[in-house]
């Protein structure tokens, strides 16, 4: 008997009507809508070492998702499956089975009745079904109360373990789902699923094949890569020696996809490398692959910092070369960045700094042991309890790309802020000075109200930034201010385009002033928010009106102008520059010409 006839005498027919309710609008002829088949995940198996004997159970079987909406309750659905490939001498059969409803959505139950005469009474009532040669003699239904309604099943797909023959490989079949309408079938929709089967007993004279082969990197001690089959970005400290920072996973394959066991070859300039096992880790090694063909070999520091490059090679296959980044924890450099030049009395991201070594890689410490802040006058900014301690920053950010140091002011005044890489000035043996940081715990009494440019093309961003002042007109430091503009907030001569700020944003009244909002950074707190200029050209103007939390004199409206530039109106202007351009040039040619011809009369008399 052959495999295909197997596989048509076990395969299971579900058949789903459900029903959530009347729709308001249904369609004239009822109908399952949009039935699908969707993989929920491939199978896989291997072969019991010394026998063709499978072991799989229910939660290694491969599974697929039936799903449908079902318009009335002559509606129903027939799900088999064909076998599509298959290792050459297997004798394996597969089973369909229903495991649960798919979704939590989905109403229906399911039960199992006896085929009599094409039909099936489930619940109640008849439904016509395919009685052919695919359709077994009893079948799995499922079924709702209503006339309506999503249906959706999870069916396995399975070995079954007790066949004789099995053969390492993979074993491919196409699940087909045909809608039916009282009896009347439409058009079938179908989708592949999968199981691997592995042999423990593949040797090492299985050839491994490029294209089916992969070595991918990840960085840390386990888990996937962040993007599936794409090497992690690997960064890490050259010390404390013998530290995992990342592995590579390598997974050999035939061409058939069958497993393959050929020997592995690792070397590396930096770091060192071994076997997941624990086993003996160096820089050069020859490693025996496990055997399913799945290998893990684990990237270590070794206290030299530098770019490690990594080849990973097999007798048959040589993959890409990986690269991982040691960096010593030696400070040799600070560049910093200024956010803040004015805090106040809650703590404000002032400064990014980052550390490279000697070599120019940057210092990437999760545990910063490396930056230090250190402020000039602690009763301005106090960032230790004396002037020789200093205040530790964060660990190093990749959002910011380095150490950012948060700092809270104590008093009005300025203060110098340096960097050094311990926490006393006596350990210190690295300091940049950062910068000034000015404390400003007064309160705003004047606003102002500004574009970030004068012109714009029709379309372009705009920002439109709110600062504020206190009462010496200097600014004032981050932080959120009720009542900064009278109710309305920001309004505008002309309506801004689509993606402009949203109308909470434009009308808030209670302001928090930051150094970066919308997009635009700021040294100095800001509102701001960000625009579409209109599509057309003209003049645009933007409005506030200082609110109750101001001087009296200074509850005004304020006004900010800009103009769109049109471009019909520019072009007209070029045209008309060029035709006085001609003009003038006309005019040259012919006072030119007058004197060549005066010449010519000259020489003939």
């Amino acid at each position: 008997m052959s495999t295909k006839t197997n596989f048509k005498r076990i395969a299971l027919v579900a058949v789903a009507a459900l029903g959530m309710g009347v729709l308001s609008s249904v369609p004239s002829q009822a109908a399952p809508v949009g039935p699908s088949v969707t993989l929920v995940r491939n199978g896989t198996a291997s072969i019991i070492s010394g026998t063709t004997t499978l072991s799989q159970d229910s939660t290694t079987a491969a599974v697929v998702l039936v799903n449908s909406l079902m318009t009335a309750q002559a509606d129903s659905l027939t799900v088999s499956f064909v076998a599509k490939a298959t290792p050459a001498g297997s004798t394996v059969v597969a089973r369909m089975t229903y495991l649960d409803t798919g979704t939590a959505s989905s109403t229906g139950e399911v039960r199992t009745s006896a085929l009599n005469g094409g039909k099936a009474t489930v619940a109640g009532y008849s439904q016509n079904v395919l009685t052919d040669s695919v359709t077994a003699g009893t079948d799995r239904w499922l079924a709702a109360s209503g006339t309506s309604g999503y249906a959706a099943a999870d069916f396995m797909i399975s070995l079954d373990s007790a066949q004789a023959v099995a053969k390492a490989g993979t074993y491919t079949w196409t699940v087909i789902v045909t809608p039916y309408t009282a009896g009347t079938a439409g058009t079938p929709v179908s989708g592949d699923v999968s199981t691997v089967v592995t042999d423990p007993s593949i040797g090492t004279g299985v050839t491994a094949a490029a294209g089916t082969s992969t070595a991918v990197m990840v960085a840390g001690t386990s888990g996937s890569p962040a993007v599936a089959g794409v090497d992690d970005v690997v960064t890490a400290a050259s010390t404390p020696p013998s530290t995992e920072v990342g592995f590579i996973k390598i997974t050999q394959k035939a061409a058939d996809g069958t497993p393959a066991r050929e020997s592995i070859t690792v070397t590396t300039n930096i770091g060192n490398l071994g076997l997941n096992d624990g086993g003996a880790a160096g820089k050069s090694l020859i490693l025996q692959a496990s055997t399913t063909g799945i290998d893990e070999i684990n990237i270590y520091s070794d206290g030299s910092s530098g770019t490690a490059t990594i080849t990973v090679k097999t007798a048959s296959v040589t993959f890409a070369p990986k690269t991982v980044t040691f960096y010593s924890t030696t400070v040799s450099k600070y560049t910093v960045t200024q956010l803040a030049t004015v805090i106040g009395s809650s703590a404000a991201t002032a400064f990014v700094v980052t550390a490279t070594d000697a070599t120019g890689n940057v210092i990437k410490e999760t545990t910063n042991t490396t930056v230090y802040a250190y402020s000039s006058d602690l009763g301005v900014v106090a960032t230790a309890a004396a002037a020789t301690s200093g205040q530790l920053c964060s660990a190093y950010n990749s959002t910011y790309g380095g150490h950012y140091c948060q700092l809270t002011g104590s008093a009005n005044g300025t203060a110098t802020i340096t960097i050094r890489n311990k926490s006393t000035v006596a350990l210190s043996t690295v300091s940049a000075e950062a910068g000034k940081v000015t404390v400003n715990l007064n309160v705003p009494v004047k606003i102002a109200l500004a574009f970030d440019k004068a012109t714009y093309a029709p379309g372009e961003v705009a920002y439109l930034t709110v600062s504020a002042t206190d009462a010496s007109d200097n600014p004032v430091a981050p932080g959120s201010y009720t009542s900064m503009l009278k109710t309305g907030g920001i309004t505008s001569s002309v309506a801004f385009g689509n993606g402009s700020a949203s109308a909470d944003s434009m009308t808030a009244t209670t302001l928090p002033f930051n150094t970066a909002t919308s997009g635009k950074v700021s040294s100095t707190g800001v509102y701001t928010v960000k625009v579409y200029m209109p599509a057309s050209g003209g003049a645009v103007e933007a409005y506030v009106t200082g609110g109750t939390a101001l001087a009296a004199a200074n509850q005004v409206k304020l006004t900010a102008k800009a103009t769109v530039t049109d471009n019909g109106a520019a072009a007209l202007a070029a045209v008309t520059a060029l035709a006085t351009t001609v003009a003038s040039l006309k005019t040259l040619i012919t006072t030119l010409t007058n004197l060549v011809l005066k010449i010519q009369k000259k020489v003939k008399a």
